[in-house]
């Protein structure tokens, strides 16, 4: 019962811990306003406010079920005995991770000055992660008698921040154009938590584990008390204790460019985000102890009349959360590049049908330890200026991907929405995927000038 408890824990602690992908969908939109942003050689022919465009976006390299088997009937955990270890932990990555990203535009304002686009634009970004390694879920499978296990690697993080860009395009030739967007930073939150160390040793006597860890958080509103023994005191985030000190800044580029060698065929190649971020972590702390659990063999009937029982298992739990409390130590800063996006498309019109045209785009996710590519053929259909869809399929890291968007136009009012996702179904009720999958859903509503 116990390791079914552990074992849903890790599962929901690693669901539940941001990293973006431009909306290639754009490329084949004619009437989308906001396709600078996947390349900011792109140009539209007036200008636009745009009043609000959501971007969420999540990945995971594992899926629901690496952790649910059907067996006569029923659903079944990982850990019942029907499931073999080589089943389950065949189906896990080295490292588990899951990531995510949310970008909500608040504010965007583009206009045309001769043969150039000028762009300005307010953007609130949000990125979030959590990796659990295969040991964890080995120990749980296989722990029972003489057995070592490296438990570290285990990591979450998540930030949040304030995004300022200037996007510049410009026509050099009837067939090629250029574009670039400088981005401001502003960091508002950021947390950290990673286990450096965490060997465990498993006897028929005893658990014996070392343990050490670094947090770094820090927020433009709260900072975190300290209590007498210098120790963190995680649950003190009262108002008395208000940070207002800057949390990071950094700096980023957009470069991209459109060629369109013959009528009809456009060609384009941009990379996005590049750059850094330097956070200021105005608490950090470290935890580092040793634990050793050898049961209560000792315990006697006399104790458990006596109610010594809960005095035991108090003094297990204080030893535990006493290895595992983080000390405070000087603030810290940390410079870290940001991930970036490779993005290749090619998009031709038919001559018997302009309206029609078939493509093909290629996507590089950069991000240490979390790298993603694809690349997907796709078929649009702008027969309208106020109309255009378009959809795709293809492959990345996780297998076959697929997507579809639509950019509907009432007067001057353009809305857009698209979806992206993998194959393989989820858990009813829930939306958990039961693959490893990528997905990605873009709302947005534009004003034309």
């Amino acid at each position: 019962m116990k390791k079914h408890i552990l074992l849903l824990a890790a599962v929901l602690l690693t669901a539940a811990t941001l990293q973006a992908q431009s909306f290639q969908q754009a490329f084949f939109l004619d009437g989308y306003r906001l396709g600078y942003r996947y390349n900011p050689a792109i140009q539209n022919a007036e200008g636009f406010l745009s009043v609000g465009q959501w971007e969420k976006q999540t990945r995971q390299n594992f899926g629901a079920a690496s952790f649910l088997y059907p067996r006569d009937g029923e659903v079944v955990t990982a850990l019942h005995p029907s499931v073999s270890a080589d089943e389950f932990l065949g189906s896990l990555q080295d490292d588990n991770y899951l990531s995510g990203s949310i970008n909500y535009n608040l504010v965007s304002y583009g206009w045309r000055k001769g043969a150039a686009f000028h762009t300005l634009e307010a953007n609130v970004r949000g990125f979030y992660m959590a990796s659990v390694p295969k040991e964890i879920f080995t120990l749980l499978k296989l722990g029972t008698g003489d057995a070592y296990y490296d438990l570290s690697g285990f990591s979450l993080g998540g930030n949040a921040l304030v995004e300022l860009a200037y996007g510049y395009s410009r026509k050099l030739a009837d067939f090629i154009s250029v574009g670039a967007r400088a981005k401001v930073l502003l960091g508002v939150e950021a947390l950290r938590y990673q286990i450096t160390r965490f060997d465990m040793v498993m006897s028929e006597e005893k658990y014996q584990a070392a343990i050490q860890a670094d947090l770094d958080f820090t927020s433009r509103w709260r900072k975190i008390g300290t209590n007498d023994e210098g120790y963190l005191n995680l649950l003190n985030l009262s108002a008395k204790d208000r940070w207002r000190k800057p949390t990071g800044g950094g700096l980023a580029v957009d470069l991209g460019i459109l060629v369109t060698p013959l009528e009809g065929l456009s060609l384009s190649a941009s990379v996005l985000d590049l750059g850094g971020m330097l956070w200021y972590y105005g608490n950090a702390g470290q935890s580092a102890g040793l634990i050793s659990f050898s049961g209560m063999e000792n315990l006697t009937l006399e104790d458990i009349q006596e109610g010594n029982i809960l005095s035991q298992f108090n003094d297990e739990l204080e030893a535990f959360t006493s290895a595992m409390r983080v000390k405070a130590i000087k603030k810290k800063t940390d410079l870290s590049a940001l991930p970036f996006n490779v993005n290749l498309g090619a998009r031709y019109e038919l001559p018997f049908y302009r309206s029609l045209s078939l493509g093909v785009t290629g996507n590089l996710v950069h991000m240490k330890g979390m790298p993603y590519r694809e690349v997907r053929g796709a078929l649009a259909w702008n027969p309208w200026e106020w109309l255009g869809i378009t959809a795709n399929a293809g492959t990345g890291t996780y297998g076959p991907v697929w997507g579809a968007a639509a950019n509907v136009a009432v007067k001057r009012f353009r809305l857009t929405a698209g979806y992206s996702d993998g194959f393989g179904g989820t858990v009813p009720y829930t939306g958990t995927s039961l693959k490893p999958n990528n997905q990605m859903l873009t709302v947005g509503l534009t004003y034309d000038l």
